[in-house]
């Protein structure tokens, strides 16, 4: 159970390395669009992307090796097998039931509205 935990948990660090890095480039694009950094720097997306990859990269690292980390997230996955999850029929019939709701309640606001129209062009 531990080795199948272990590849959720990489796959999560990897997720939120891949993520920083994302984060990391589309600012710093932001930064060298605003300072106008491609004339004055030779090769400035190439630094923005290496820069990225090493944020996401040193995440990743530090994520893996952090005993805190691991211990967190393989208790986040027991606690998630340990959920109920609703059968397919449970989770139509009340997705059925609020769409129903939705459309109730669209109607009485739609009502209420049209008559406070009413009442404020008769006022005014």
């Amino acid at each position: 159970m531990e080795n199948q935990n272990q590849k959720w948990i990489n796959l999560c660090f990897l997720a939120s390395a891949a993520l920083l890095g994302y984060i990391v480039s589309q600012a710093g694009g932001k930064i060298i669009a605003i300072y106008d950094l491609e004339t004055r720097i030779r090769n400035v997306e190439l630094f923005l992307r290496i820069a990225s990859a090493l944020t996401g990269a040193i995440l990743f690292i530090g994520l893996y090796k952090s005993e805190k980390a691991n211990q967190y997230l393989s208790e986040v996955i027991t606690e998630l097998s340990r959920v109920t999850w609703p059968a397919p029929k449970d989770t139509g019939s009340a997705t059925f039931i609020v769409i129903i709701m939705v459309i109730i309640s669209g109607i009485i606001l739609g009502l209420l509205d049209y008559c406070w129209v009413q009442v404020m062009k008769w006022i005014l």
